[in-house]
């Protein structure tokens, strides 16, 4: 009798906890989203801006385009852009972008900073796209920046997401 307790407690408590779902925004790391390649090349010849695109062409899928784009002002500073867009209405955008810098001596590129940015249904009705622009100051001239991005899309408990990932540019505080 003990033992068919047992097992009809562990079936109960087991369908219990296949049931319960909990939603929270993943913690995602940048290998496990679906990106094209992981190799960046540094840009030479005067090349001054770097763009990646990532489409989602699948149907029934919410999640449209991920970009991001990075420029060398030739003063000194980067400009960093990045958009995230949907094929329909979703409730937020969330974006995460990365700048690496290229160390020359190890052949790898280091992660310099990383920003955050969020746009939810309530700020913008019809969000179904979402753009940031920013300039970066103080990283050192004559070295090669590179900017990554993880682009997410939700609508109610669902969430989809890609990576971009720029080459890398030369940052200089002068017209190449």
């Amino acid at each position: 009798m003990k033992k068919i307790k047992s097992k009809i407690c562990s079936m109960l408590i087991g369908v219990v906890m296949l049931t319960s779902t909990a939603y929270a925004m993943p913690s995602v790391s940048w290998n496990q989203l679906e990106q094209e390649s992981t190799q960046s090349i540094l840009l030479t010849d005067g090349q001054s801006s770097a763009i990646d695109t990532t489409d989602n062409v699948t149907r029934g899928q919410v999640f449209s385009t991920g970009m991001v784009e990075i420029t060398n002002q030739q003063d000194g500073t980067l400009h960093i852009s990045v958009d995230t867009y949907a094929h329909v209405v979703v409730d937020k955008i969330y974006q995460t972008v990365f700048l690496d810098v290229w160390n020359e001596e190890e052949e790898t590129w280091e992660k310099v900073n990383y920003w955050d940015f969020e746009r939810s249904r309530e700020e913008e009705p019809d969000l179904s796209a979402y753009h940031v622009g920013f300039t970066v100051t103080g990283c050192e001239v004559n070295r090669y920046y590179r900017a990554r991005a993880l682009h997410f899309v939700q609508w109610g408990d669902d969430m989809e997401g890609k990576s971009t990932q720029t080459n890398g540019v030369l940052l200089t505080d002068h017209e190449v």
